[in-house]
């Protein structure tokens, strides 16, 4: 199935996947197998609840194992649909300029960083206790803290990278950018793919929407003009290693645990302008220049017609 013959969406390989299928089996999957850890802790005389939660370091060990086994399904569901996946990863462009990506995927956190201290500073005096749970909520999920909560803060560290670096951005990719866009895009079309796979990602982090607009636009226009999966896994590791990296710095110079967390935020409101101003340049800049090529063909299709004609032309 390539670019050139799919006449009629019931043509194209993607229509044939249910997006509503891959919800299912997460949403089984991770009810499955938090049923047999509870059964397990039960067994031991530990017992779960909101007092009790999962050590850090199981719930780490148990998101990883969750997105392998939806990866696994995912992937022979694509081969049943008749999905070529050589196809949907495509391959690396020569000469690439990894140099490049590296700084798109600096300044893309520190766009972020920027953008959310830039928008929550104002609300922190409209809404405080609104913004002191998000503050708090962030706090608490950094990697020294809650490394200290877990028995065995060595392994967290090294299971958190790489899960983070690898497990994550194969699954992001795969499913959120590639997937999703492909079937979406089969049924709508390119750019109403593209609103639908950020309206969902919002659901999950509406905290960070401005952010994560600009973050799914990125993905987007990476993979679409690399018609490869692999820069963009490449991508989404180097950003989440720059996060990390930033997280432990701020945790450990910057973030003054005994003073009010909303003081904190709000007398550093310069960074957060200096970072905007920073990054934004590069960030909106390399939107700016690339968004036609959110009109075309999707990486999936292309990659298809061009192993298509290079076949036709070695037959000649």
């Amino acid at each position: 199935m390539t670019l050139s013959n799919i006449r009629f969406p019931e043509d194209n390989p993607f229509s044939r996947i249910k997006v509503r299928h891959i919800f299912g089996w997460f949403f089984l999957l991770t009810m499955g197998i938090y049923f047999q850890i509870v059964m397990i802790g039960y067994r031991l005389g530990i017992k779960f609840d909101s007092k009790t939660p999962l050590d850090p370091l199981v719930n780490e060990i148990f998101g990883t194992y969750v997105s392998i086994l939806i990866l696994a399904l995912l992937w022979r569901q694509c081969k049943l649909a008749g999905i070529e996946i050589k196809y949907l990863v495509g391959k690396v462009p020569d000469r690439y300029q990894w140099l490049s990506l590296v700084g798109l995927a600096i300044a893309s956190v520190v766009f972020s960083i920027g953008v959310f201290r830039i928008f929550y500073y104002p609300l922190s005096f409209i809404v405080p206790s609104f913004v002191e749970k998000i503050l708090i909520d962030n706090r608490n999920r950094s990697i020294l803290i809650t490394g200290s909560k877990t028995f065995y803060p060595a392994l967290y560290y090294l299971i958190f990278v790489i899960n983070s670096c690898t497990v994550n951005c194969i699954c992001s990719a795969f499913i959120l950018t590639s997937i999703l866009l492909h079937r979406w895009a089969a049924k709508w079309g390119n750019i109403p793919a593209i609103i639908a796979v950020c309206l969902l990602n919002i659901i999950f982090g509406y905290k960070y929407f401005v952010s994560i607009i600009i973050l799914i636009l990125i993905f987007t226009i990476l993979y679409l003009k690399t018609r490869s999966l692999l820069v963009l896994i490449v991508f989404m590791a180097l950003r989440n290693l720059t996060f990390t990296i930033w997280d432990l710095s701020y945790t450990t110079f910057f973030d003054n645990q005994t003073a009010n967390i909303l003081d904190v935020f709000r007398s550093q409101i310069q960074l957060g302008v200096l970072f905007f101003v920073l990054s934004a340049p590069w960030v909106i800049g390399f939107i700016y220049k690339n968004w036609s090529v959110l009109k075309g063909p999707l990486p999936y299709l292309a990659n298809a017609a061009e192993a298509e004609k290079i076949k036709a032309d070695s037959e000649t």
